[in-house]
């Protein structure tokens, strides 16, 4: 009788062991792509914000800023500003047929040298223009909302963008961003829930991003093979495009 209870306990033990095995094996998994995902998601949103932001530095500097401080401060203190020009020919002339046709065969040079022309000068900051920019953007996104709260960090981490520049020719620049899969992925254990239950399952699924101990802990990383990094641009093509790149190994 005493043999039989154990043997029902051993078996009882065993079956709770063989479930958590196999809650493990499909959970682990599974939240490697959750988490992949919302690194990616994260990550574009703010590759978004600084491509928006690089072009309205473009728009005034008619260059690509070579660092991120250089674009915080941007944001933070520039301004943006536009000249319109509007035709004025003298009032008195617009049912004078021969001065009309005259005025119509002008360059704008001659318009303005005769002072036919008006402008019109608006200053815009760059804050304003770009709160304008991610409403236009967000009105088409699903998912998390791009914002500008600490555009220039890689999520989970207080490692700011590094921007890398290179001349396209004599006149214009290009630049580009890359994340690779390591830093995308860095601080793993942050995405990961915290009791108990949920360290006995997930426990040690941040190894296989740490550069310390990742050769040595194998056991996960076919889960993570087709993972890659990510690229804003291209200091070869001069895309402002943001694309996975670099397959893990």
């Amino acid at each position: 009788m005493k043999s039989k209870i154990v043997l029902t306990t051993f078996l009882g033990l065993l079956v709770l062991v063989l479930i958590f095995l196999n809650m493990r094996a499909i959970l682990r998994p599974t939240k490697y792509q959750e988490v992949y995902q919302e690194r990616c998601e994260l990550n574009e949103n703010r590759l978004t914000a600084i491509t928006l932001l690089q072009e309205l530095y473009h728009e005034r500097n008619h260059y690509y800023a070579s660092s991120i401080d250089t674009l915080i401060d941007f944001y933070e203190n520039g301004e943006l500003i536009s000249i319109n020009s509007k035709d004025n020919p003298p009032k008195d002339s617009v049912n004078d047929e021969k001065f009309m046709e005259r005025f119509m065969n002008m360059t704008m040079k001659q318009r303005e040298e005769s002072g036919y022309v008006i402008f019109d000068t608006t200053r815009t900051t760059v804050k304003a223009r770009m709160e304008s920019e991610l409403a236009e953007k967000n009105a088409k996104k699903e998912g998390n909302l791009i914002t500008m709260k600490d555009f220039y960090n890689i999520p989970y981490t207080n490692q700011k963008y590094k921007i890398e520049t290179s001349a396209a020719d004599s006149i214009t620049t290009k630049f580009a961003i890359y994340v690779p899969i390591e830093t995308l992925m860095v601080n793993f254990e942050q995405s990961l829930p915290k009791s108990k239950i949920s360290k006995l399952i997930y426990g040690g699924m941040e190894d296989v991003y740490n550069p310390a101990i990742k050769e040595k802990n194998m056991k996960d990383t076919r889960e993570i093979r087709n993972f890659t990094g990510l690229q804003l641009g291209d200091t070869i093509v001069n895309s402002l495009e943001i694309t996975p790149y670099g397959a893990s190994k």
